[in-house]
């Protein structure tokens, strides 16, 4: 008997000890779970990254039972989110901002709890909410069954907001001795619809105005940065944060850019014969270009902007005198204006995008001769110069987005269609002038092309 009850206690044990094995701890990872794990979460990233939530959310469901890191979590709720499963891939997501991070997790981890607070913040705006309300006939104990779509719904959410996933819903009640009431209700994005239900007599609902909600928890966060080429292991200690799945959901920024370019001038100075602008500007450098405005609905972009270029001049100016021995000539091209933009992707890695713009321009001429090669034992100088309005510019390029979205670098071009309307002319041996208009105006341009930065500080 007591083999007996000694091989049963250890068939016990055994039994338990697989079950135990059986069931794994993500939290606490084995070497083999990490190794089973691994596998399902890259094939799951790379899934992600190829739009394919569908069976992407399979693969790293499977790797976030075994394994959990934000690694994984972060991209599952974004997935989550774009099936429409938001209450899921919300909660994950506060999930992976509230919970402490281990001092030997990888820095990727806590770049990804960053992550994770700009997706949820794209988010939450779109979680719908409904408010149901029973009604039961005067006299009668309220104590209904509700369930939205099969789920049972607390007593205690009766007349108080319920978060729940955007689309269709079934909303039922049911008290014994009253019958039952349904609803089939559309909840859009960031709505708040209370539903009424009526016990005792024939069933049905009534939808009144959404209404304001907020989350009692304090959650809040800002903007997804694009999916990127590339899934690295999730769990090794090099581990890059995870590429992040587009939420769509449109976002402000306050923008602010720099740029560096080289200039081509065309075109006339004037309309007189052989006033060339070419004639007094061979090019130009523009080492100073700076850019401040608004982005919103996050494609479009509107400010203002300032460059100081350093023209390098021509042969030709000042009769050809620049050539001779102690003159010294040089050239600037200063211009400011306001200019629009559109941007095709601007969530994504690589964003092209176009623009209009218009402002205004000054271009100007000093020439220097020393003292030792002037006729009076003195220096001399002559400026001049021209302005106008540009009337139109034409921009143009492709931003690779850095640090979650934030910062783009990339080449641009510029074309850009000025006229001078007045000029400046020497009037002494000094670098005094004397303004006067252009009678016989034309057209120049300028083509300009470089590179461009920008920072983009998130709004909403």
């Amino acid at each position: 008997m007591k083999k007996i009850v000694a091989c049963s206690v250890s068939s016990l044990l055994v039994i338990a000890g697989a079950a135990q094995v059986a069931l794994a701890d993500p939290n606490n990872p084995t070497d083999n779970d990490k190794a089973a794990a691994r596998p399902l979460a890259i094939e799951g990233l790379r899934l992600a990254q190829a739009g394919n939530c569908k069976e992407a959310v399979d693969k790293l469901e499977r790797g976030e039972s075994l394994v959990h890191a934000p690694t994984t979590s972060v991209p599952l709720a974004e997935c989550y989110i774009q099936l429409g499963r938001l209450i899921a891939g919300t909660e994950l997501l506060n999930r992976v901002i509230n919970e402490a991070t281990p001092s030997s997790a990888p820095a990727s981890w806590a770049e990804s709890k960053q992550q994770a607070r700009t997706v949820l913040a794209a988010a939450i705006p779109r979680l719908g909410k409904l408010r149901i309300h029973v009604d039961v006939p005067p006299g009668t104990r309220a104590n209904p069954e509700v369930t939205v779509d099969g789920q049972p719904i607390p007593v205690v959410l009766l007349d108080n907001d319920r978060p729940t996933d955007p689309g269709q819903h079934h909303v039922t009640a049911r008290q014994v001795g009253l019958g039952n009431a349904e609803a089939d209700v559309m909840l859009a994005e960031g709505q708040v619809k209370p539903v009424a239900l009526r016990l005792g007599t024939a069933p049905g609902a009534v939808a009144v105005a959404p209404g304001a909600a907020s989350d009692p928890y304090g959650q809040s966060a800002a903007g997804a940065p694009p999916p990127v080429a590339g899934v690295p292991d999730p769990y090794g200690p090099g581990a890059a944060p995870p590429p992040s799945i587009d939420s769509g959901a449109p976002w402000m920024a306050a923008e602010f850019g720099a740029r560096l370019a080289f200039g081509i001038p065309l075109g006339n100075v004037s309309g007189g014969n052989g006033d060339e602008l070419d004639h007094s500007f061979s090019n130009a450098v523009v080492p100073l270009w700076l850019d401040a405005g608004f982005r919103f609905a996050s494609n479009w972009y509107v400010g203002g902007s300032f460059s100081y270029g350093i023209s390098s001049v021509s042969n030709q100016a000042f009769a050809g005198s620049c050539q001779n021995p102690g003159v010294g000539c040089s050239g600037s091209d200063i211009r400011f204006g306001v200019n629009g933009q559109y941007h095709v992707i601007p969530d994504g890695r690589f964003d092209p995008w176009f623009g209009l713009g218009f402002g205004y321009e000054w271009a100007s001429l000093t020439g220097t001769l020393d003292a030792a090669h002037s006729n009076t034992g003195a220096a001399v100088t002559n400026s001049s110069g021209s302005s106008g309005w540009e009337f139109v510019n034409f921009q143009g390029g492709l931003d690779f987005r850095l640090l979650n979205g934030t910062l783009g670098i990339g080449p641009f071009l510029t074309f850009a269609v000025s006229q001078y309307s007045s000029k400046s002319t020497p009037s002494d041996n000094n670098g005094g002038t004397t303004g006067s208009s252009i009678s016989n105006q034309a057209l120049h341009e300028w083509f300009l092309f470089g590179v461009r930065g920008d920072y983009d500080l998130k709004i909403q």
